[in-house]
């Protein structure tokens, strides 16, 4: 897992076996770049790292309050009163927010499609995509418009829907170390390489091979 200024929740470990990192998630989801269940689990996140921050924070002020630097009166009593029931109270939202977090995951990992779709699941356009995107290509945020697009090695559009379902189903890749205003070079994974090769190679589009009639004479043998 990435350091993070942001404190850590008690899900973070289970969130990123499922979606990776973190840090990404954020940024695709404040790009638009995320599908719904997954918009929803990052939006649900970020709730429950203000509440964790809300938590730390009441936690530390009791800790200082009783920490022997201060008079015990009344005073100091009241306050440690107020300390506690606030404390209280956002460990009630953080353990709420916490169930809704574990709710989105779930909901997460139900959407999620199979790793390695059957050649029928391709649609004309989202083969039309993989096999555009089979040499490499490049997302990239426009620095003023901040739209997001996909072009290949060619400079040939990719329609961004298409370029989301291949990357849901896990057969194209990009390298999100790299900024998207800078570019992310795309390319094919395994999965999408073989499903290129398992698309081409459809019995559908091999010709047919002619039935010889019933009682006819066997075909005379070839001579190479």
């Amino acid at each position: 897992m990435t350091v993070r200024e942001s404190p850590a929740t008690a899900l973070d470990a289970a969130i990123e076996q499922v979606v990776g990192d973190l840090a990404v998630l954020r940024h695709d989801h404040l790009s638009g770049l995320l599908p719904p269940e997954r918009a929803a689990l990052a939006a649900v996140h970020r709730d429950l790292v203000a509440a964790e921050g809300a938590v730390a924070y009441h936690r530390n002020v009791l800790m200082r309050l009783s920490s022997g630097s201060y008079r015990v009166d009344a005073p100091l009593l009241d306050r440690l009163r107020r300390t506690v029931h606030d404390l209280a109270q956002a460990t009630a939202a953080r353990d709420r927010l916490q169930e809704g977090v574990a709710a989105a995951l779930e909901a997460v990992k139900a959407a999620a499609p199979a790793p390695a779709p059957a050649d029928e699941e391709l649609t004309p356009r989202d083969f039309a995509a993989l096999l555009s995107l089979a040499g490499g290509g490049t997302m990239r945020e426009h620095l003023l418009t901040h739209r997001v697009s996909v072009r290949t090695v060619q400079g040939r559009l990719v329609e961004l829907p298409a370029f989301q379902r291949l990357e849901a189903h896990g057969l194209v890749t990009r390298d999100t170390a790299r900024a998207l205003t800078v570019g992310q070079p795309v390319a094919l994974t395994d999965t999408g390489r073989t499903a290129l090769l398992g698309t081409r190679r459809s019995p559908a589009m091999a010709a047919p091979v002619p039935a010889r009639p019933a009682g006819a004479w066997p075909a005379p043998a070839r001579h190479h």
